[in-house]
C-alpha cells in the first residue's frame, strides 16, 4: 500500500513537473496566477444615500456587465423616454419611474421571476432604486440595482445604442 502510494506521488510530481515546463515552453502560456483586470478597476459597489434595508441588492459596474452577458437577464432603464432615446445600455427597455403608470401594461408584461437589472444616470440619480422598491413591492424577486448606471456603463466602453 505504501509503495502505490509513494508510486503515485511521484507520478503527480513528474506531471505537474512536466506540465510547468510545457506551459513555460509553450508560445501561448497559461498565467500560473489569473490576475484578470476589472472593467472598472475597482470592485467597490456604489449606494445611494437613502439605501435602506431590505431594498434590492446593489451591483458595481463588473457585476452589471457579467449579468448582461447572461442569458434571461433583462435590464431596465429608469430614466426618462428622452435620456434613453438618446442612448441606453443596448437591448434596455425602459420604464421611467416618473411616469410609471404610463408604462404599467408594459411593467407587468415582465414575468416576476424574471432577473432584472435596473440603472438610471448614474450615482447622482436614485430613480433605479425607487423602480426597484416599486418593482419589489409588485412582486419582483431577482431585482439588482445598477447604481453606477448610465455613466459608469459608457465611461467603459460597453455595448449600447444610441439615437433610437
Amino acid at each position: 500500500m505504501l509503495i502505490r502510494i509513494r508510486q503515485a506521488v511521484i507520478i503527480t510530481l513528474f506531471a505537474t513537473v512536466l506540465a510547468i515546463i510545457v506551459n513555460i515552453a509553450s508560445g501561448s502560456r497559461i498565467p500560473f496566477v489569473g490576475d484578470w483586470p476589472s472593467i472598472s478597476g475597482s470592485d467597490s459597489v456604489a449606494v445611494p444615500p437613502s439605501a435602506a434595508e431590505g431594498d434590492p441588492p446593489f451591483v458595481s459596474l463588473d457585476e452589471a456587465a457579467a449579468r448582461y452577458q447572461s442569458p434571461g437577464t433583462l435590464f431596465i432603464d429608469a430614466r426618462d423616454t428622452e435620456d434613453y432615446a438618446v442612448a441606453h445600455i443596448r437591448n434596455a427597455i425602459n420604464i421611467p419611474y416618473d411616469y410609471i403608470d404610463d408604462f404599467r401594461d408594459q411593467l407587468m408584461s415582465i414575468p416576476l421571476k424574471q432577473e432584472l437589472v435596473i440603472y438610471c444616470s448614474g450615482t447622482e440619480c436614485e430613480l433605479s432604486l425607487f423602480l426597484g422598491r416599486e418593482m419589489q413591492d409588485i412582486g419582483y424577486q431577482k431585482i439588482f440595482i445598477f447604481y453606477g448606471g448610465w455613466r459608469e456603463w459608457e465611461r467603459a466602453g460597453l455595448p449600447m445604442d444610441k439615437g433610437i
